[in-house]
């Protein structure tokens, strides 16, 4: 059996932010995720409300990732593919982070599980049979950025995230997706269930290509 960890934020845990409640269990795309794979892989659903990929957040620090993320990994380990869902919180006008901050700790959690792999103990313990885990990037989709209530995004925010999507795209190593073509619930931001769907074929087709 395959083992796959999904870290991430709302969108993995499956906020409907309408609502504020959780969309129900079978219709998160982890779970969709893992009806359609079968019983070869077993999906580690690994999503918080608010995530940041960094350690940034000052009040709520359980929602900072990279915090957390070593010890989820341990916790859950030896798998066989990660996936890092994140970067969109950290685009949130209140953070007013740099591009390159933002990119600089996306690209930790690989540099964390190599660093790990290159600990022998480590290696031995938390790793297959001293096999690295193939390291996936979902990168921010598309977000609402003007909303007349309480702006979240603005158009920096989409600045910013373009520029992200240019640096991963750029870097050949790095295996990173986004897809822009994502439903979203009203308030811009979380997808609703099409868009859970949707996130969830794509993910299987990125998944048989690396089988």
């Amino acid at each position: 059996m395959k083992k796959i960890l999904i870290y991430g934020d709302s969108n993995v845990w499956g906020d409907n932010f309408i609502t504020r409640k959780r969309i129900p269990d079978e219709s998160q795309w982890s779970n969709i995720l893992q009806k359609e794979l079968g019983n070869d892989y077993k999906i580690l659903q690994e999503g918080l409300p608010g995530r940041v990929a960094g350690s940034i957040e000052k009040e709520k620090q359980f929602k900072n990732g990279r915090d957390t993320f070593l010890s989820t990994f341990r916790t859950n380990a030896p798998v066989d593919i990660i996936i890092i869902a994140l970067g969109t919180n950290d685009l949130q006008i209140k953070y007013d982070r740099e591009t390159s901050c933002i990119i600089e700790d996306l690209l930790w959690y690989k540099d964390i599980i190599e660093q790990e792999y290159a600990d022998e103990d480590n290696k031995n313990k938390y790793f297959k049979k001293g096999k690295l885990p193939e390291i996936i990037y979902i990168l921010p989709t598309h977000f609402t950025t003007v909303r007349r209530d309480n702006p979240i995004f603005n158009n920096h925010s989409e600045i910013k995230r373009q520029q992200i999507i240019k640096s991963f795209n750029d870097n050949k190593i790095i295996k990173s997706y986004v897809f822009n073509d994502l439903e979203l619930f009203a308030d811009g931001i979380h997808l609703n269930y099409n868009g859970h769907a949707k996130l969830a074929n794509y993910v299987k087709n990125i998944i048989g290509e690396l089988t």
